[in-house]
């Protein structure tokens, strides 16, 4: 039983995973989050042990490596240091924690993790497959949609097996199933890569799984991202439409198993599996998926089946990437949803609504005659006769079809493809379905957990629901632009804009550092980071100022809120040739806009200038190098990116600013842009901020600004004191505001600010070829709802030392909201009380929190109503004109000030 006074240890994790399988990092990092009571908590030693055996750590025998007690407050980011690790092995750990009175904690519950295979001399099998034919179509007027390949492989164990684990991967997709069931609950594997520089392999404990006697391994493997159709390829008629990476999907695997003998085997992908084809008749992410119950193989991943007709498999080459294990977070099913109506538009035709505009898949049950053909096509809005809108789809068929066998109630998930949508058409049904004929199956590779918000706006919370949704549905394997239409790329510009709203959302860390990599890959030879990634093909600019900026901006936050410096190291190298590339196309540092800039895309009424954004991120990029370098001890690098900062804002000043505070353009997203970036001359900074006020309220507190300016907008006015403005444009519901897309019945950010109005129906056409609903970068708003209207932000790198520093504004009359840093949650709410405000305040274990509470009059802020001068642990570090700030530690605290 843990004393309430003892402090313990909770999540343990390694590399941002729980008890991991099959890692090929060298030095695993740890990490835990603490857990107790009282105030002014911390650590002051740990002591992590790990062993070959979970025998040997229940004996506290740490013979992989015994850390011994580190004097050190870090509960993250703590690197292995111990013997080299080996291929095919787990590895057991635990640690303990010392607090700041030396008092010792109890042993954390024992974790484990497992290394993959980390030579090529460990990989044993080949890549196979079935041989379906190739693509002879006319590439522009007909789709090519191969069936799915089907490979099974029988095999006997007559000893009793210690442990079997299965390292698996494909060319395209797969998925791997074992005497007749489904392994692991992923979906989407192994992932997208630059197949031409890495491929990743999932690793499978399937001890448990197998049985004494016959076994069988299969695998239903399909075209996906390496030879399928993606993104807008089609629509624009590239020379090559599809097979990107290559033309044939192919699988290969192995099974390694230890016997309680001490005897082991492998049983690997070879020319003895069989090979065939199925049902799955069409499958392709963003055409969709048909089925043929007729033609089931009932068995053929399980024993006891006759696989005579099969043929052997055709062999492939080793394709020309790494084998790597996969580094992020695995597409799942998050969600399940019901029906909230049914409607029938014309006979025959249902339209079932999921309630909310998502991305996955429709699981389909029915009951009907053999050779009934069941469809099921996707849209995110109705037409006015309500009908489903697919126009927005463009050349996405994003239809699936699934064909009765006949034989009782029949349920279907397709496996391939998957969908952006709130309704689902579906047609052929034999006679009139039900509500549980459809069911949403909400797909990503994220959970958004890890914030809670609510307010006095009612409208403001559903933004917050519609913000989560629309992450969620985009955060599939890479940070995709959209979910429905052919696109589904990870365009740069949105995932920078967008980041560090992502990370108050869901622990996002594992995904982006896969995405990273991406990034990392695709990188031009000529130092631009591309407008996608990855990055299988380009129309004939490659880059774009702002999107390529995502190079620098996403390893910026990853350190910043994760104090993750091991990605700083790994994207170093290629930051640095980013910024000589940026350094090279610029005049006396001022970097024109250059490539296919896309500029501030969306913008209403006003127009940025190219140049102006090209010059603005290079100094920004150029501020954050700077910070980057110094945590990575490089003190020459950080003196020479600081010293460029100050060149380009001076040489910024020069052409943008004007003598009396305005910029040269007068657009809001200049003003907001160079407000927050720091290229205002010090003297001239409040007065652009007012500059910048003034604009909104003369436009009606509303933004004219696209992707680019309308994060900074809010942002760069809070941080100049205009939080009044900041809440009249949050709770703005005319166009264009985020208001103004609730109002009109939006579950989820759109791509346009006004893509759909409820009082005219046609508009739901307009704009059809460019007009998602599902579109996250407008969903920036969440990083100023949470560092300012929550007010939760972090001082130095990974919430070590934290900010409590809401815009507390009579424009709203409470907001409340947490949020669940790496080192625990972080809560922060307030709310009047009559002319008084009061602020409740939640701070995590081992760390520490300034908390700014708007007056001057330090001593009359009570806590539990009573003064300050009672709490030794509170601390007055300033009182000014404008806030007394003060220092505590963890626990919660609930402080009142009249105002």
């Amino acid at each position: 039983m843990i004393q309430e006074t003892v402090l313990y240890i909770g999540e343990p994790r390694v590399e941002y995973h729980e008890n991991p399988e099959g890692l090929d990092v060298l030095k695993p990092r740890f990490s835990w989050i603490l857990k107790g009571k009282g105030r002014n908590r911390s650590q002051s030693a740990y002591q992590i042990l790990v062993a070959s055996s979970n025998e040997k750590l229940s004996q506290n025998e740490g013979d992989i490596w015994d850390s011994g007690k580190v004097r050190s407050n870090s509960t993250n980011q703590i690197q292995y240091e111990g013997v080299s690790l080996t291929s095919n092995t787990r590895y057991y750990w635990k640690a303990k924690i010392w607090d700041e009175s030396n008092q010792e904690s109890e042993w954390s519950t024992p974790a484990h993790w497992s290394m993959g295979l980390l030579r090529f001399s460990n990989w044993k099998g080949l890549f196979i497959s079935h041989d379906v034919g190739y693509d002879k179509t006319d590439k522009y007027d007909s789709l090519y949609l191969p069936p799915a390949r089907y490979l099974r492989k029988s095999f006997m164990l007559n000893k009793k097996v210690k442990k079997a684990t299965a390292y698996v991967t494909a060319l395209g997709l797969y998925e791997l199933r074992l005497n007749g069931k489904k392994l692991g609950d992923a979906n989407f594997l192994p992932g997208w890569t630059d197949y031409n520089k890495r491929l990743y392999y999932q690793t499978f404990d399937i001890t448990d799984s197998l049985q004494q006697g016959e076994n069988v391994i299969g695998a239903v493997i399909a075209d996906g991202w390496y030879s399928g159709y993606i993104g807008y390829a089609l629509l624009v008629r590239l020379d090559k439409v599809r097979e990107f990476y290559g033309v044939n999907p192919s699988f290969m695997g192995q099974i390694h198993v230890e016997y309680e003998d001490g005897s082991s085997e492998i049983i690997a992908s070879d020319t003895t599996w069989k090979a065939n084809e199925g049902p799955t008749r069409e499958a392709d992410i963003i055409m969709g998926e048909t089925y043929d119950a007729r033609l089931e193989n009932s068995g053929w991943d399980a024993p006891n089946y006759n696989d005579k007709d099969w043929k052997a498999p055709k062999v492939y080459t080793y394709p020309n990437g790494k084998l790597e294990a996969h580094p992020g977070t695995l597409v799942k099913n998050r969600e399940r949803l019901k029906p909230t109506e049914i409607t029938e538009p014309s006979p025959g035709t249902y339209v079932f609504n999921l309630g909310k505009n998502v991305a996955g898949i429709a699981e389909l049950k029915v009951e009907g005659p053999k050779g009934t053909k069941v469809q099921l096509r996707f849209g995110e809005i109705l037409k006015s006769d309500g009908n489903i809108q697919t126009e927005n789809l463009r050349l996405a068929r994003a239809t699936d079809t699934y064909i009765l066998k006949g034989v009782g109630v029949e349920t279907w998930q397709p496996k391939f493809t998957y969908h952006g949508f709130q309704y689902v058409e579906v047609t052929g049904y034999p006679g009139k379905p039900t509500a549980d004929a459809i069911t949403g199956m909400v797909l990503s590779s994220i959970e958004t957990d890890a914030s809670t918000f609510s307010s006095s706006n009612a409208m403001n919370n559903t933004l917050f629901e519609n913000i989560r949704t629309t992450q969620s549905a985009n955060f599939f394997e890479v940070p995709t632009d959209c979910p429905q239409r052919d696109e589904r790329l990870g365009w740069t510009g949105d995932a920078q804009t967008y980041m560090r709203s992502a990370t108050y959302n869901a622990d996002v860390a594992a995904f982006m550092t896969k995405f990273l990599i991406d990034l990392d890959d695709a990188q031009r030879w000529y130092g631009a980071y591309p407008n996608f990634a990855p990055f299988p093909y380009s129309r004939p600019d490659q880059y774009s100022p702002a999107w390529m900026d995502a190079g620098i901006i996403i390893p910026y936050n990853m350190y910043k809120v994760y104090n993750d410096t091991r990605i700083l190291e790994y994207m170093y190298e290629g930051m640095e040739e980013f910024m000589q590339f940026q350094e090279d196309a610029s005049t006396d540092y001022l970097r024109p806009g250059g490539g296919n800039n896309w500029g501030d895309w969306l913008a209403v009424n006003e127009e940025t200038s190219h140049d102006f954004v090209g010059a603005s991120f290079y100094g920004y990029d150029a501020k954050l190098m700077a910070e980057m370098a110094e945590a990575l001890g490089k003190t020459e690098d950080a003196a020479k990116y600081r010293t460029l900062f100050e060149n380009i804002k001076k040489a910024f000043a020069e052409k943008y600013i004007l003598a009396d505070g305005r910029t040269s353009e007068d657009t809001q997203t200049t003003y907001a842009l160079a407000l927050y970036f720091d290229l205002y001359p010090d003297d001239l900074a409040e007065k652009g901020a007012a500059r910048l006020a003034e604009k909104i309220e003369r436009n009606g507190f509303k933004f004219a600004t696209g992707f680019l300016g309308t994060k900074h907008v809010m942002l760069a006015l809070s941080k100049y004191g205009y939080n009044d403005i900041s809440y009249k444009i949050f709770q703005q519901t005319e166009y264009p505001s985020w208001g103004y897309s609730v109002e009109n019945g939006s579950t989820s950010i759109w791509e346009r600010w006004n893509s759909y109005t409820k009082d005219d129906a046609e508009n739901s056409d307009l704009n059809a070829k460019m007009n998602s609903f599902s579109h996250y970068a407008f969903g920036s708003v969440a990083e100023w709802m949470f560092q300012h209207a929550v007010g939760i932000d972090t001082e130095d790198s990974g919430y070590r030392n934290i900010i409590i520093k809401p815009a507390i504004s009579k424009e709203m009359d409470f907001i409340k909201g947490s949020y669940k840093s790496i080192n625990g949650t972080i809560s922060s709410a307030w709310n009047w009380k009559g002319n008084k405000v009061i602020m409740n305040i939640e701070i995590p274990i081992n760390t520490r929190a300034k908390v700014y509470i708007p007056t001057s009059n330090a001593s009359g802020v009570m806590e539990n109503d009573k003064p300050l001068s009672k709490f030794a642990e509170i601390k007055v570090l300033e009182s000014n004109d404008n806030e007394t700030i003060l220092e505590i530690g963890s626990g919660k605290y609930s402080f009142s000030a009249k105002m």
